[in-house]
């Protein structure tokens, strides 16, 4: 199934029903991810707002494919992590025999910032919400994984992975068939707090 187009008028597409079905899926079939639904995803995440500071291209979206070639890279995610552990907060699932950093998966979506931007950041973590609603939407898993930053924005890690010169890695989203169907942890509504800024006694501007 492919996204509806931005000027379509169909409700097929229930972003609401999409936010609150997602899950993060940490275990996938083997079998690979049509490109077209890579590319469909793309396509969603790269709709995410942005603010004129962060110019004409805030990111880059980079997709690695096969469960092989990405496990390579959680190996070695995973090695340095061991190697440079947090002072006072070490990574446990460094340590963990069984612990695989993406999941098995067969895809894998890194979105990377523009560099000395510091809104490109916020831009790219806006991006992969997108991205991830839109894989719920075709009926894909995703999962953000968090473990392989440090690695990936390591010294010349980017150059040897062949990112584009100028993006820094920001944001990892794993995607595949789902083997598993997490219930999760719905939240309920949460406590709002309702405010008026009408006769509020604010400070002066300067």
């Amino acid at each position: 199934m492919l996204l509806a187009s931005s000027d379509s008028k169909g409700s097929d597409v229930n972003t609401i029903e999409a936010i609150h079905a997602r899950r993060s899926i940490r275990a996938y079939r083997a079998d690979p991810v049509e490109r077209a639904a890579l590319e469909q995803i793309v396509w969603a995440a790269a709709q995410a707002p942005t603010p004129p500071i962060s110019g004409d291209q805030p990111w880059v979206f980079c997709i690695f494919e096969g469960i092989d070639a990405i496990d390579d890279l959680g190996v070695r995610a995973k090695q340095f992590a061991h190697d440079h552990q947090p002072a006072g907060r070490p990574w446990a699932w460094a340590d963990r025999p069984e612990f695989r950093v993406f999941w098995g998966a067969p895809a894998l979506l890194l979105i990377c910032a523009r560099g000395a931007n510091p809104e490109t950041l916020q831009d790219c973590c806006r991006a992969g919400q997108n991205a991830m609603l839109a894989a719920c939407q075709l009926g894909l898993g995703s999962c953000w994984v968090g473990a392989p930053m440090p690695w990936l924005r390591s010294a010349g890690v980017a150059d040897a992975l062949g990112l584009p010169a100028g993006f820094d890695p920001a944001v990892a989203i794993v995607i595949g068939h789902a083997a598993e169907s997490p219930h999760g942890q719905p939240r309920p509504l949460p406590a709002i707090e309702w405010c008026s800024a009408a006769g509020a006694r604010l400070p002066l501007r300067a």
